[in-house]
């Protein structure tokens, strides 16, 4: 017999599921308004707590939006015109945002790692280098257990600067929230883990001009493999 373990799913998660659901099945397409508060609270069972929760993290996933007076939608992906819209189509363009946010803050993250980071974060940064980077077999690793996120935090940690680790680590976050590997074809996400050590090697010779430059091109790339698929 084949069990699975049995996961506790909150009310609020079983909402953010309904709602994918509807969309993949085309009941609703970007832009469409949701109904009120209270017809979705009579209709789903729930709480306004519970509803306001499912909402408070679509909002922050990017694919719901709220306007003022006007009620919630939908988010409409600017740009892109999709015959029809599926939740994972929604999630990759939330993605897009997120890289842009991330190329602002992790290429000045990069330079000051370069710039200020201790003899023994660059020993610490080299030995991680080259235990995953160096082959596919542990990058298949690095995957699953999320070290790609490690690194990028590792980096953050490296700028001794609080506040861009904060920022870095809810960006990250949020790009597990959207789940990224599922969007990500698995050679090119291997490809982008490789680029890693490009960057690595700009951090140990303390060149922070090209650690910024490594960077911002390793996030440009990223930006394209996800849109590869639309």
């Amino acid at each position: 017999m084949d069990f699975h373990r049995v996961k506790n799913i909150r009310l609020y998660e079983s909402i953010i599921e309904q709602i994918k659901n509807m969309v993949d099945k085309g009941e609703m397409q970007p832009g469409d308004k949701f109904p009120s508060e209270r017809e979705l609270m009579e209709k789903l069972g729930v709480s306004r707590a519970v509803l306001r929760e499912a909402f408070r993290v679509l909002e922050s996933r990017g694919l719901v939006e709220s306007r003022p007076g006007g009620g919630r939608y939908l988010r409409r992906v600017e740009g892109f015109h999709l015959q029809q819209s599926t939740s994972m189509d929604l999630e990759r363009f939330a993605l897009v945002d997120v890289v842009e946010a991330r190329e602002i803050v992790e290429v000045k993250v990069a330079k000051l790692a370069a710039e200020r980071a201790t003899e023994q974060e660059m020993k610490s940064l080299l030995a991680f280098d080259e235990e995953f980077h160096g082959s596919r077999a542990n990058l298949a690793e690095y995957r699953e257990k999320d070290r790609d996120l490690a690194f990028h935090m590792a980096l953050a940690e490296m700028s001794h600067n609080f506040m861009l680790r904060e920022m870095v680590s809810f960006m990250l976050n949020l790009t597990r929230d959207l789940q990224e590997k599922s969007i990500l074809d698995y050679d090119d996400w291997i490809v982008l883990c490789e680029q890693h050590s490009d960057i690595v090697r700009a951090i140990v010779q303390r060149n922070g001009d090209d650690a910024a430059y490594k960077m911002s091109l390793h996030l440009q790339s990223l930006r394209r493999d996800i849109l590869k698929g639309k």
